[in-house]
């Protein structure tokens, strides 16, 4: 009796140990399970902007899962949703207590995962979180800022800058020379690039002469681009003189091509003269093309004039060409008159075709009128095909009619089939009228 009793108890002995590891097991993948669904719900809330359910599901995934296979990854998520629930929220009290709380999250990853991949991420957004509430008052965070911006070249670089444009908001001085000394130094291009973006940023009188000097130095050709874009940019009478020197300077092709750009972002007279100044007299033909097309891009009430002087006093039937596609993207009328001067003038039938296509894609009655008197007035059967191509391209209800009498009116059976063939091309009722007549008739 006493042995059966021990097999007994050595059998449930043996049943517990097996239970045992089987119910841990269960117990572990469920709350795996558990873990991979909160994860999602929370990626998911970030997906649709929904900060405050963000904000939730983080926080319980935080309370439920503080040592997950994800590591720091929450911890930035939490900290992230809290900052941009921040944002909407309409309350200013509100608004500084959620960005605290994502500093605590912030400086949570830091010191436990600060080998981490997610570990630049957090250090930016600290500084952004820092920002805003030294902003609200809370001056005991700008040394989270200021750290940034005097921590040594490394790995954090961009963490670097995105401390010095903050700190360019509160202590320019002290941001400057850093920054500077990044642009003039730093090996990184990318890293030159970057900075001479954040000091774009900032109005500063020491700031366009220095762009101009990286526009002109640096070894990069990507940087100086960078350099003439944020001239082009800036928009004052310094970057502009500054912009007229380096084109004077460069002979790099390309390099002007970036400075003519950036000219014509600068919406000042002294720039449009510039422009067409090079329009008209610089020996390389490509250049004075593409000042043409800024000029076109232009809101200059001058534009259409000067446009069409330079169309009369050149030879060239390839910058006239660029000349009318430039009159084409003009706004008012005036450019249209200039179009249709040179559509009915003594101009070659190539560059006449050309101020055909471009009054047709300006559509309106107005302009399907013109081409119909063009159509009328004019004998060449090259001109007149561009012309119903332009009439069918011009979505009125005057070109569809204009396009409908020319199939009926017109003697030359070539054109009268290209009337009839751009008629088919519209969804019109009128034109499918028109269609079902030709058919009935045969």
């Amino acid at each position: 009796m006493k042995n059966l009793k021990k097999l007994f108890f050595l059998v449930l002995v043996v049943l517990l140990m097996a239970i045992g590891p089987l119910t841990a097991q269960t117990t572990g993948q469920a709350a795996g399970e558990k873990a991979d669904k909160l994860f999602q719900a929370g990626k998911d809330a970030i997906h649709k902007k929904d900060w405050n359910a963000a904000v939730e599901q983080w926080k319980n995934f935080s309370t439920l899962f503080p040592q997950s296979q994800w590591e720091a990854e929450p911890y930035y998520w939490l900290a992230y949703s809290l900052n941009q629930a921040a944002r909407e929220s309409g309350s200013s009290e509100k608004q500084t207590a959620m960005r605290e709380q994502a500093m605590i999250k912030l400086e949570m990853l830091l010191k436990r995962f600060n080998e981490s991949s997610w570990a630049s991420d957090a250090r930016m957004l600290r500084i952004e979180v820092a920002e805003n509430l030294v902003k609200a008052g809370k001056v005991q965070y700008k040394k989270y800022i200021t750290h940034g911006a005097e921590a040594g070249n490394g790995s954090d670089i961009n963490v670097k800058l995105v401390a010095l444009d903050a700190l360019m908001q509160m202590n320019k001085d002290k941001a400057l020379p850093i920054l500077k000394k990044i642009v003039k130094e730093n090996k990184d291009k990318n890293i030159r690039a970057k900075a001479v973006f954040v000091l774009s940023q900032h109005d500063d009188p020491s700031v366009p002469p220095l762009l101009g000097e990286i526009a002109r130095k640096d070894e990069d050709p990507h940087v100086r681009e960078q350099a003439i874009f944020w001239l082009g940019q800036e928009g004052g009478d310094a970057g502009l003189r500054i912009l007229i020197d380096l084109y004077s300077s460069f002979q790099d092709r390309k390099l002007k091509e970036k400075v003519l750009f950036s000219l014509s972002q600068n919406e000042s007279e002294a720039s449009f003269r510039k422009l067409l100044d090079i329009a008209k007299s610089d020996p390389d033909l490509e250049l004075r093309e593409k000042a043409v097309f800024w000029i076109g891009q232009s809101a200059d009430k001058r534009a259409a004039a000067a446009l069409m002087e330079m169309y009369k006093a050149n030879s060239d039937v390839e910058l006239k060409k660029k000349i009318i596609f430039s009159l084409g993207q003009l706004d008012g009328d005036q450019g249209m008159a200039f179009l249709k001067e040179i559509a009915t003038g003594n101009s070659a039938d190539r560059l006449k075709g050309e101020a055909v296509f471009w009054i047709g894609q300006k559509g309106g009655a107005a302009n399907a009128n013109m081409l119909k008197a063009l159509y009328d007035s004019n004998a060449n059967f090259a001109i007149k095909e561009k012309i119903l191509f332009s009439l069918s391209q011009n979505d009125s209800e005057a070109a569809l009619k204009h396009l409908l009498a020319i199939a009926r009116g017109e003697k030359n059976p070539q054109l009268k089939k290209k009337a009839i063939f751009w008629i088919g091309q519209s969804d019109s009722d009128e034109a499918a009228k028109f269609l079902q007549q030709l058919i009935d008739q045969e």
